[in-house]
């Protein structure tokens, strides 16, 4: 097949769509909204940042642009990551078939932020011959916004579950390589360093368990930081004589390198204010690790409460602590978390998005 992307380029989650359709020999062409700054030489890579245009109504020059490549290129499948940008590039090219995937927030936030933005939205969506959206909680977002059941396909992004594995058990490894006590109860934070993580909730919560867990080390990593939030985080563990209980671990030069993270914690703690889909949360859980997650509606229909993880209110501190110190200690609780998140994630394996994505490719080619 002949397929065509308009997506950031620079992002995992498009390289992690595509991938698989480079690897089995697909002609790929990715037209990229966002300035390219990482290499792709896999795929066709088109950098609209970098055209020749007009400064004011850029994104019509590029729509403009984008309907002459598409009738000299002319891919099967015309394909947007994103309703916001990408897929409003994509409805003005008029070109089919047509399929969008939603990422979250572009059905979630975007169409409550302005009159302008929600008729955006709905203009793309009604150009579409299919949307995917990765949960529950989207597919009802997208039918909330008149889009037809029938073009709505619930298709989970999926984990790289032959990588993200309890096996091999190298935890003490890797204790040993950062310099950790092989005792010590490891609590891992696997999100970027921005408020909307809160690291700070963490922060809190393991100062009230530590008298009581004299134990405990927390585990960062140090990437994607905003800065002044990163200083006070600093602060805030000098100030909880909780310095010596930390490390910042550097970003992770591949998905292998992240999996070994988990495998190494006895508790991994991941608690935004908001969530797209919750790659760090699945990851953790096909590596066995018990996973504290705060209870966001994206989660509402996937993970269970005390079944597969345990769940706190956003940026309740009382209620992390608790948890935490639940999972750290309650036997019971932590094999009964990592058996059933086990068994789960499974069933949202990349390799089932694949054959998903495959099977819409095919149906929307065989329509008239």
């Amino acid at each position: 097949m002949r397929l065509c992307y308009i997506a950031n380029a620079n992002s995992i989650h498009t390289r992690r769509w595509v991938a698989p359709f480079v690897q089995r020999g697909d002609e790929v062409h990715v037209l990229s909204y966002m300035r390219v700054t990482r290499p792709w030489p896999e795929v066709a890579l088109v950098d609209l940042t970098q055209l020749p245009g007009p400064p004011r109504g850029k994104r019509y020059y590029w729509a403009y642009w984008l309907r002459n490549y598409l009738h000299r290129t002319r891919p099967d499948i015309l394909h947007a990551h994103q309703v916001t940008i990408a897929g409003w590039l994509g409805a003005l090219t008029g070109y089919h078939p047509f399929v969008i995937s939603a990422w979250g927030s572009d059905l979630l936030l975007e169409p409550k932020r302005s009159r302008w933005r929600r008729w955006k939205t709905r203009f793309a969506l009604n150009r579409c011959d299919a949307l995917t959206a990765p949960s529950p909680l989207l597919v009802e977002a997208a039918l909330k916004l008149d889009v037809l059941r029938e073009r709505v396909h619930l298709i989970p992004w999926g984990v790289e579950t032959d990588v993200f594995t309890p096996i091999p058990d190298d935890r003490l490894a890797t204790r040993r390589r950062f310099g950790i006590d092989p005792e010590a109860k490891v609590i891992f934070s696997p999100r970027g360093l921005k408020r909307v993580y809160n690291q700070d909730i963490l922060i809190q919560a393991a100062a009230q368990i530590a008298p009581d867990s004299p134990s405990i080390h927390l585990c960062f990593l140090d990437f994607n930081a905003d800065l002044d939030y990163k200083d006070a985080l600093r602060q805030q563990l000098s100030d909880a004589g909780l310095t010596s209980h930390v490390h910042w671990l550097p970003a992770q030069p591949d998905m292998a390198a992240m999996a070994r993270l988990y495998r190494m914690a006895d508790a991994v703690v991941s608690i935004p204010s908001s969530e797209g889909y919750g790659f760090s949360v699945y990851e953790a859980l096909a590596c066995g690790a018990p996973t504290l997650i705060t209870d966001l509606p994206i989660f509402q229909h996937v993970l269970t409460n005390e079944e597969h993880v345990l769940k706190t209110p956003v940026r309740d501190v009382a209620s992390t602590a608790q948890a935490l110190q639940r999972l750290l200690t309650d036997a019971v609780l932590r094999e009964r978390l990592c058996r059933n998140g086990l068994a789960l994630v499974q069933s949202l394996s990349i390799a089932r998005r694949i054959h998903l994505t495959k099977a819409l490719y095919s149906e929307l080619l065989a329509s008239p």
